[in-house]
């Protein structure tokens, strides 16, 4: 069991269990079991989402308290936010087996790095970071000589001298119109018919 101290210094037990996990996940949509620490990213990310699990976990205190969620949710600020987060990491990794906990936090650790990358991709200017995102992800999958391959190629791609081909937008050169009408001169000067 943790303890934290809300905002005005009052401490609250929480415990997690298979009830309390679902409790969450039911009330708040927060998933603190999936083994891809989508919940466990909200957590560390939301201060609102702390405070929301917490009222959940600490229901059966505050409804002795003769007070409600949302009263309790107001203390959960400041300081307190910081002191539940660390206690509810504290009861995940006392409930979940080691095995299973350290996967979680090696998922929370790679989520919480593509949500950097996509948070530098957008201070680039890049509106469409999140469709990249996913091949920014394969790419961190692949091994570093396959990466480093792909990177040389990029670079090899784009440092060559643009071809004739290329340089054109249209395509290769055409004849050109040469009088009034507008036509090529191959047309304007087909021979007539010789009936």
């Amino acid at each position: 069991m943790s303890v934290f101290r809300d905002a005005n210094g009052a401490e609250w037990d929480i415990q997690l269990d298979a009830f309390g996990i679902e409790d969450v996940k039911r009330e708040t949509g927060i998933d603190l079991a999936d083994i891809s620490a989508s919940g466990w990213l909200a957590i560390e990310t939301d201060a609102a989402a702390v405070g929301r699990v917490l009222a959940v976990l600490c229901g059966e205190q505050i409804r002795a308290c003769k007070s409600n969620s949302r009263a309790f949710a107001r203390l959960v600020r400041g300081d307190a936010i910081q002191r539940g987060r660390q206690a509810l990491l504290a009861e995940g990794a006392d409930f979940f087996p080691a095995s299973e906990w350290s996967a979680m936090l090696s998922n929370l650790k790679k989520r919480k790095a593509t949500r950097d990358q996509t948070d530098q991709l957008n201070l680039l200017g890049l509106d469409n970071a999140t469709k990249m995102l996913p091949l920014a992800e394969a790419f961190m999958r692949l091994d570093a000589v396959t990466q480093q391959k792909l990177v040389d190629e990029a670079k090899a791609s784009t440092d060559s001298p643009p071809s004739e081909e290329s340089r054109s937008a249209s395509g290769p050169a055409s004849t050109p119109p040469t009088s009034v009408t507008g036509l090529p001169a191959s047309v304007e000067s087909a021979p007539a018919d010789s009936r």
